[in-house]
């Protein structure tokens, strides 16, 4: 047993010290009154936008988006969580708690929360982008997602008046990439490559496919261009340390703008800084993977994994390991490929069109035909029917588990 002392300051809990200061952390989550669990209670009683509100109003927990639709047709989301509203900056660096700055004053009233009901395009896109523009009056984050799985995901729905389950599986299926086809078409417009690279991009389809080496390759160019650009204007351990979400659109703005002022001094325009790039990322690819470029494919660079805590142990480890995947998709793509712990639809109003998986399987059991039998569906995005009423459900029903109480 392992005694740990934890110090409660009026702004958190102490958790770290470094040259001799100590650092404390304030978190809406650790504040008693913020009882979640109570919010998702009544969250599952709803029975319609007001009542979703109502629900929503008592939600503590992590700021996030909610998203709503009922029988009759409305639609709706509200970000919902305690945002604190601080006396002075935004809480992104450290102040010394002495001084009252940075101090909580209040949290932003739900009322005044981010939220929409029955917009006129007549769907709602959240993927964690940026949902508040600059005329909104209270800070909310630094940190969004890169906003082009979002554009995407307008686009195809954008694209389609009635949108069914199959274009909805569509959709979570897509690995179309809005930032990098575009990258690669600058790059083929200004011809700031080799010739083997520009053959390889000019048949790209934009899509972060498994089997594309065209997906990787535009990755590495685009890796190397903004560490070239990044370690002229901070440094190189800076650069090396840069973990911006927003970066991809800061590349997607260099590449279009080629602003002079953000141009390396030992290049005389941005089409010889891609030319480097390229030559450099093919020469890291080439280390990677070998020389031929037929076998720089994307899925060989990023596969899932399911690290299971006891894949790891001597004997008995072999049996919870499970092979590493090679995966289509991305962080900008709909599809991001990893870390989609299920994928879900639902029809309002026709419960048992529901489609639902998960990453794995519903067993633990690494001995269980169920421990790992949604896996291929879950890769492939080719989601299930999960049937809701109970007529359905014992319709579908091919096992019956039954848990008794120990007498």
């Amino acid at each position: 047993t392992e005694i740990l002392d934890v110090t409660e300051t009026r702004n958190g809990v102490i958790i770290t010290e470094h040259n001799g200061k100590k650092y404390a952390l304030k978190w809406t989550a650790r504040d008693p009154k913020n009882d979640s669990f109570e919010g998702f209670l009544l969250l599952n009683r709803a029975k319609n936008w007001d009542g979703f509100n109502a629900a929503l109003k008592t939600y503590g927990g992590a700021a996030q988006n909610f998203v709503y639709a009922d029988v009759k047709g409305n639609i709706g989301f509200h970000n919902s969580g305690r945002i604190p509203i601080r006396r002075t900056g935004d809480g992104s660096m450290p102040y010394d708690g002495a001084t009252g700055d940075g101090d909580w004053v209040s949290v932003i009233p739900y009322e005044e929360l981010p939220n929409s009901f029955n917009p006129p395009e007549g769907f709602i896109v959240t993927a964690n982008q940026r949902i508040v523009g600059d005329s909104y009056k209270y800070f909310l984050t630094h940190l969004w997602s890169s906003p082009h799985r979002a554009r995407r995901i307008y686009q195809l729905l954008q694209a389609n008046s009635k949108v069914t389950v199959n274009d909805v599986m569509d959709i979570q299926r897509d690995i179309f990439n809005i930032s990098y086809s575009g990258f690669a078409r600058e790059v083929i417009k200004t011809e700031a490559a080799s010739k083997e690279t520009l053959d390889i991009l000019r048949g790209w389809d934009g899509k972060m496919s498994a089997d594309s080496n065209a997906a990787l390759l535009v990755g590495e160019i685009r890796n190397v261009f903004l560490n070239k650009i990044l370690t002229a204007n901070v440094g190189a351990e800076r650069a090396k340390n840069y973990r911006w979400g927003l970066s991809a659109s800061l590349v997607d703005w260099l590449a279009a703008e080629k602003p002079a002022s953000w141009l390396p001094k030992e290049f005389a325009n941005f089409k010889d800084l891609l030319i480097a790039s390229d030559k450099e990322a093919r020469a890291n690819l080439s280390a990677k993977y070998g020389a031929d470029a037929g076998k720089w494919l994307f899925g060989n660079a990023y596969k899932i994994r399911f690290n299971h805590p006891l894949s790891a142990a001597p004997l008995i480890g072999s049996i919870f390991a499970i092979d590493a995947i090679p995966q289509s998709g991305s962080g900008l793509t709909p599809n991001v490929g990893a870390s989609v712990s299920m994928r879900h639809i639902t029809v309002p109003g026709s419960w048992d069109e529901t489609r639902h998986a998960v990453a794995l399987g519903e067993s633990g059991n690494p001995k269980s035909p169920h421990y790992k039998d949604q896996l291929e569906n879950w890769r492939l995005g080719n989601t299930p029917v999960f049937p809701f009423s109970k007529a359905a459900v014992e319709k579908a029903a091919k096992e019956v588990v039954i848990m008794m109480p120990i007498k």
